[in-house]
């Protein structure tokens, strides 16, 4: 029986982001003995990254070529994750909904593409994944790791879905996506951060 919410999908942000925050920088700082940076932008893209750019210029210049070929996009929540030498984009796509389908899906596959994010994550909150879209995920690999070329170079998109419990304020992991919990996440992050 789903869970009647008296608060909207905004007002989930700062548990999810504090909560994902606090399992990257552990892996990572565990895996790389070194400190990373977890920047969280809510809204658009384009803007926030400047924003935090301009904040912390001497963690986030790396970003500086990347903030200016984005195109504005319109997100729930991003994460910009940098060890002030390299960076990668996490985007959230919060949903507050009986069960999150193609949909919600395909706006956060569109996201990845445009932006170039290599990670993203579908959240619905208290509640999985339609029927339909678990079965898409379960079978269909390629919709939740997905290679494109742009200039002849290649990029990967890994995605995921996971669900909020708003009662005890961790994720229940779905199995559903290439990213399947918060650890294979933050260990494919960590690698990518290798020297």
């Amino acid at each position: 029986m789903p869970i009647r919410h008296n608060r909207n999908e905004v007002s989930y942000y700062p548990e999810i982001q504090t909560f994902i925050e606090a399992q990257l920088k552990s892996n990572f700082l565990a895996k790389r003995h070194r400190e990373l940076s977890v920047f969280w932008g809510i809204g658009e893209l384009k803007t926030n990254l400047q924003r935090i750019i301009a904040n912390e210029p001497e963690k986030c210049n790396c970003v500086r070529s990347f903030a200016q070929r984005v195109p504005p996009l319109n997100l729930d929540i991003f994460a910009l994750i940098t060890d002030g030498v390299r960076f990668e984009i996490l985007i959230l796509e919060v949903k507050l909904m009986n069960s999150a389908g193609l949909k919600e899906w395909s706006q956060l596959v569109g996201y990845c593409l445009v932006s170039g994010a290599k990670y993203g994550l579908l959240v619905n909150i208290d509640n999985g994944a339609s029927p339909r879209l678990a079965h898409i995920l379960s079978t269909e690999n390629h919709i939740s790791d997905i290679q494109t070329m742009i200039d002849g170079k290649n990029y990967e998109h890994c995605l995921g879905f996971m669900q909020w419990d708003s009662l005890t304020q961790s994720f229940e992991y779905s199995n559903l996506g290439m990213i399947k919990s918060l650890s294979e996440l933050s260990n494919q992050i960590a690698e990518e951060f290798v020297d």
